[in-house]
């Protein structure tokens, strides 16, 4: 926002330089991006009067003038701009001057005849873009005075970078007050008086007033909206980056910049029939004051009359009834809309509007009365007219609530870190128009103003208080806290244990947003509880995730297009399935895809497979203790015949599997595989015990068993550990054989056993008595043959 420091002065004016103000309204949390002159430096332009304007005797687009500038000789200017004539008041560039663009102006000879001097446009004094044409001062200007001075070019402008929390200072009123409690200054009463002669009568109704609490209509009847703009008004226009329009429109863009209340004036001619507030109907249309047409949704507030809807509430009216200069009946609104009720409705629209820009923040619920009267007060003074009551419509207990805030100044010492003087924050509480009352416990309850929606619990008010006492100025402490060091446990599987295993075998940890498309949730987790967000950032930011699989489809899908096909990442997150705090759950997933390997000269490329994944996956559950298993299983996002869901025991903790190929075409992305687990439930391991090497060798014998093929090979592994057997240290699957000398529906499983004692050397026939004693067990569990 673009504020002038004239026009700021005007309402509170510290004895202190622009440039210190701007210092310190950035130390207190408005951000100065920069402050800068009107115009840049030059010297010597004065004010003329062109006494005479002829004709060039050699050129017909260039006119010779007679150029008074208070030094009792009158000097001959050859000028080429089109509106020069005789009488008009000038900015002139005697010889001698310099321009900002470091021009300095010498005796010319143009065509023949001689110039001493240069007329100039806005953009050779730098001023503006515009060059079509000279400057033409007010005819009231004193010859040969300063043209500087005349044109009140030592005006700064501050821009300011203004964080959303705080909409209350999208105005000059918002940065006054800020002054004014920065300097310990007063700020003027809004006093504005709205001569009451008119009587026509209008009736505005709300049928949705929770979305608008408060609305307030006008009529000014005999209204001339041709008549000009005044100079002082156009010109702080202007200087705040607003374009000049008709004056109606002008004043109600004006009050918005110095109240920060947006207004909008309709032509009264062209409304039928009263006005109400209301929802938008189905397919309802409207063309905008922009001359774009839209299709309102069914959740848009707005403006209607009883034929058709005239404007977007709090963003944009319509062109259908928008004031021309032939308008001499206009009806002001103002209004309160709830901001949740406006935000992202200008966005969803493709709209960025001033209006917009400040409902959305939070406008004072108490101003629009004054912004009313204002505005009365401005069209009566330059359009002429009659102003009738105002009709305000009002639901109180839609309205939001002011509620009390307790503190003490122990509390805001504690967390500041160093006391405040009492009466100090007192002083800073009444200058932040706070409403306040001491208690006899050395606390106060606090009533933050109307216009102070980020004010709302105590840590909101211990930050106003460090702010204006300066954050330069808290004092450097040496940190002390009171804590508790827990030990953790040694059985703890952490977020980091998870994260390096992955690390170690080839990953690379991505962090991606909680907020995903619906689309995407759709796609991937369509049975979770759906969290739909009321104000999304973005259409892409539509709905909290279930799952962590979107953000890393999105996350491999950026890399594939960028020509990075071998990839391994994961992440660790919060998911949300439903609004109740159960919902939330903290998972960890992965993506990979592309090769196993990088390509080398020793070796073929192998791209990586179901079991690379689930590889990686048990690296995780060895973390924590036995009893996992996978199950064959399907999932709406993985492809049939390559997807598991992982078991602990009968609870389901995560999924495994290759992306459906349908999901792959649908997102234009080459073959990846995912997996996701619950961390709550990887998070408990066994206590390490630690034991001698075996000074004996090992042995190992191998069995083939024929069994169904329902059978998995995982359930035989882990029905072989479950006996027990002293000296078994490892069980691994080398074969599954289905076909020829195989009975139909059977299968053959090859199994490595691994046998080693720590005090003597096995025996073959210890051996043999081993394995037969697995082989019996297995025929006995799974009606196993020994092939």
């Amino acid at each position: 926002m673009n504020i002038s420091t004239r026009w700021l002065r005007e309402w509170v004016n510290p004895d202190v330089s622009d440039l210190e103000l701007s210092e310190k309204l950035t130390m207190a949390g408005l951000e100065v991006d920069q402050i800068a002159p009107v115009a840049p430096p030059f010297e010597g332009l004065v004010v003329g009067h062109v006494v005479a304007c002829g004709k060039h005797p050699n050129a017909d687009k260039l006119s010779l003038c007679e150029v008074d500038v208070g030094t009792g000789e009158n000097l001959q200017i050859i000028c080429g701009a089109p509106n020069v004539r005789q009488d008009l008041k000038v900015a002139v560039a005697t010889v001698g001057s310099t321009l900002p663009n470091g021009l300095k102006i010498k005796r010319a000879k143009l065509r023949g005849v001689e110039s001493n001097g240069m007329l100039c446009s806005e953009s050779e004094i730098g001023i503006s873009e515009a060059h079509d044409g000279i400057i033409e001062l007010d005819s009231k200007a004193k010859i040969g005075d300063d043209v500087r001075s005349v044109l009140d070019l030592d005006d700064q402008i501050i821009e300011l970078d203004i964080t959303p929390n705080r909409g209350d200072c999208f105005s000059v009123l918002g940065v006054a007050r800020e002054v004014c409690v920065n300097y310990n200054l007063s700020l003027p009463a809004l006093e504005f008086k709205a001569n009451q002669k008119g009587k026509r009568a209008f009736k505005s109704t709300v049928s949705n007033p929770k979305e608008c609490p408060r609305y307030l209509t006008r009529v000014i009847e005999g209204v001339d909206n041709n008549a000009s703009t005044p100079d002082w008004m156009a010109q702080k226009l202007q200087r705040a980056n607003q374009q000049l329009h008709s004056p109606i429109v002008d004043i109600t863009n004006y009050v918005l910049l110095e109240l920060g209340q947006p207004m909008h004036a309709f032509d009264l001619s062209k409304i039928n029939g009263n006005i109400n507030v209301r929802s938008a109907k189905k397919n309802e249309e409207l063309e905008l004051l922009n001359g774009q047409s839209v299709t309102l949704s069914e959740d848009t507030l707005v403006i209607a009359d009883e034929k058709s809807a005239i404007a977007i509430a709090g963003v944009i009216g319509g062109m259908g009834s928008s004031t021309l200069e032939s308008s001499t009946e206009i009806l002001l609104e103002a209004a309160f809309f709830e901001p949740v009720a406006i935000s992202g409705v200008a966005r969803s629209y493709g709209l960025h509007t001033e209006a917009s820009l400040r409902f959305e923040r939070g406008v004072d619920f108490k101003m629009a009365g004054h912004a009313m009267d204002r505005a009365t007060e401005l069209v009566l003074e330059i359009c002429g007219g009659e102003a009738s009551e105002i009709n305000e419509t009002v639901d109180a207990k839609s309205l939001p609530e002011l509620e009390p805030i307790q503190i003490s100044i122990e509390k805001i010492s504690k967390v500041l870190g160093f006391d405040l003087d009492p009466a100090w924050v007192e002083s800073k509480f009444k200058f932040l128009d706070f409403d306040f009352k001491k208690n006899k416990d050395n606390s106060w309850t606090i009533t933050p103003p109307s216009f102070r929606f980020d004010i709302r619990i105590p840590a909101d008010i211990v930050e106003e208080l460090a702010r204006l006492y300066g954050y330069d100025k808290i004092p450097v402490q040496r940190l002390s806290v009171d804590a508790n060091i827990s030990h953790a446990a040694q059985t703890k599987i952490n977020s980091n244990d998870l994260s390096s295993a992955l690390v170690h075998r080839g990953y690379q940890e991505v962090i991606t947003y909680s907020f995903i498309s619906n689309e995407m949730h759709d796609l991937v987790d369509p049975d979770a509880k759906k969290i739909l967000l009321q104000n999304p950032i973005s259409d892409d930011m539509a709905v909290m995730r279930s799952s962590l699989w979107p953000g890393l489809i999105d996350s491999a899908k950026s890399n594939f297009r960028r020509g990075h096909h071998n990839l391994r990442f994961f992440e660790l997150g919060l998911c949300f399935s439903g609004i109740e705090v159960e919902g939330q759950t903290q998972k960890i997933a992965g993506i990979i895809s592309g090769n196993r390997h990088n390509s080398q000269w020793a070796d073929s490329d192998r791209e990586v497979d179901f079991f690379d994944t689930k590889s990686d996956v048990e690296s995780l559950l060895n973390l924590s203790k036995k009893g996992f298993k996978f199950e064959a299983a399907e999932h709406p996002a993985l492809q049939m015949g390559q997807t598991a869901k992982i078991m602990k025991g009968d609870n389901h903790i995560g999924w495994l599997g290759a992306i459906s190929p349908k999901l792959q075409k649908k997102l234009s992305m080459p073959k990846a595989f995912l997996f996701e687990l619950t961390q709550s439930e990887i998070a408990q391991g066994e206590k390490p015990i630690y034991e001698s090497f075996s000074s004996f060798q090992a042995s190992q014998r191998d069995i083939a068993i024929v069994v169904s093929k329902e059978i998995s090979s995982d359930e035989l592994i882990q029905s072989i550990q479950s006996l027990k057997q002293n000296d078994l240290i490892d069980v691994n699957l080398f074969d599954v054989y289905e076909g020829e000398h195989i009975e139909q529906g059977s299968k053959s499983v090859a199994l490595n056993l691994t046998y080693q004692s720590k005090e003597v050397t096995l025996t073959d026939e210890q051996l043999a008595k081993k394995v037969s004693k697995i082989v019996g067990h297995l025929e006995t569990k799974f009606s196993a043959k020994l092939r």
